[in-house]
């Protein structure tokens, strides 16, 4: 996964956690993310599901990316798989922003 992506997701996890009052949150790598997820998930259930279910989705978009071995040997199999992935990742992402907006996180 791209240092960017990772960026990414940590960015929609620290707004919850500031959202939910979580010190120091900005200091935790996305290695330790599962520190965060912890406490949100002793805030607000719905929130670590939604933030969790895009994590999950994005690492998986990312596991099907990369295996060159099923791109080269089933490309149309492959495409598909990221094209699902990528739809799964876009829902997930949808989800999150509303409750986002719904919670007056910004």
């Amino acid at each position: 996964m791209t240092e960017e992506t990772k960026k990414q997701l940590m960015q929609s996890l620290h707004k919850l956690a500031e959202h939910y009052q979580i010190p120091n949150a900005t200091l935790v790598s996305f290695k330790k993310r599962n520190l965060l997820l912890e406490l949100i998930n002793t805030k607000n259930e719905d929130a670590f599901g939604l933030i969790n279910d895009f994590i999950e989705s994005s690492m998986i978009l990312d596991r099907i990316q990369n295996d060159t071995e099923k791109q080269a040997k089933k490309p149309e199999h492959w495409n598909e798989e990221v094209e699902t992935a990528k739809k799964v990742v876009n829902f997930t992402k949808e989800k999150l922003n509303a409750f986002f907006k719904s919670e007056g996180i910004k």
